[in-house]
């Protein structure tokens, strides 16, 4: 009896101290969602209007995001002197990219198209409804963020991507994600940063995100300075517009006239 004592006592203490029987998955990302506002809060948003800058290797341009329910998202950013577009109307993803010297909205690329269907989740995310959404999520023990505890969850989405998602211990708020993307064809690893919590309205948002690849020496940052909740977004804005007028031709020319 003293023997068995002994043996478990110490290992009831060691369980306590490390946490390793408290956690579940399905716990963490109950309190992920507490934290950011509960459930009720998150389901309530049906769109949003998000303003910002984004930087992408050293050039800052402002930038527009809207966001609609049920997964409809556009963006618009300058680049070069001209506005870009793209957008995904929750089937169709388009772009209109006028430094290419053409006017008109084109298709997206099948891995665009995959990065729109991703982030047009972007309120709720993979953690709220993660098994009605189709995907898998694996607690992987903890590791260090920067000087803070985190949870490691390897989130294997319904599409077959995988990400890897790092939570801090206290509020299971994220912190980091780790995943592969393809751009231009090329398959590269992205380590994104993520912080800067703060409350708008009943929810609590992230307001800074920084994705770099290693792999390409890319690196991109997304700075939010105003979130607007449940604005009024037609749903015109996600559709891909009629292509541009051709030029009018010149009035001799429609007469067939022309020097002779």
């Amino acid at each position: 009896m003293t023997k068995a004592r002994y043996v478990w006592i110490p290992l009831a203490l060691l369980l306590i101290a490390t946490g390793a029987a408290a956690q579940t998955v399905d716990e963490i990302v109950a309190k992920n969602i507490e934290s950011r506002g509960g459930l009720e809060a998150l389901q309530a948003i049906q769109s949003v209007r998000i303003t910002g800058k984004m930087a992408i290797m050293g050039n800052e341009s402002p930038i527009r995001v809207e966001w609609k329910r049920p997964g409809k998202l556009r963006s618009e950013f300058e680049m070069q002197g001209m506005t870009v577009t793209m957008a995904y109307d929750g089937d169709k993803g388009w772009s209109i990219m006028p430094f290419t010297g053409d006017p008109n909205p084109q298709p997206m690329a099948e891995d665009q198209l995959k990065m729109a269907r991703q982030q047009s989740d972007m309120i709720e995310g993979e953690l709220v409804d993660y098994k009605g959404k189709g995907h898998t999520i694996e607690l992987l023990g903890t590791e260090d963020v920067e000087g803070t505890e985190a949870y490691k969850l390897k989130i294997t989405r319904a599409d077959g991507d995988v990400v890897y998602a790092y939570l801090d211990t206290e509020h299971c708020m994220e912190l980091k994600q780790e995943s592969k993307r393809t751009m231009m064809g090329n398959e590269a690893n992205f380590v994104t940063t993520i912080g800067d919590y703060k409350e708008v309205g009943d929810v609590v948002l992230a307001h800074s995100f920084e994705s770099v690849s290693p792999d390409m020496g890319f690196g991109q940052s997304f700075t939010i300075e105003k979130v607007e909740l449940n604005p009024e977004i037609d749903d015109s804005r996600f559709v891909v517009p009629e292509p541009a007028a051709a030029p009018a031709a010149k009035e001799e020319t429609k007469q067939g006239g022309g020097s002779r």
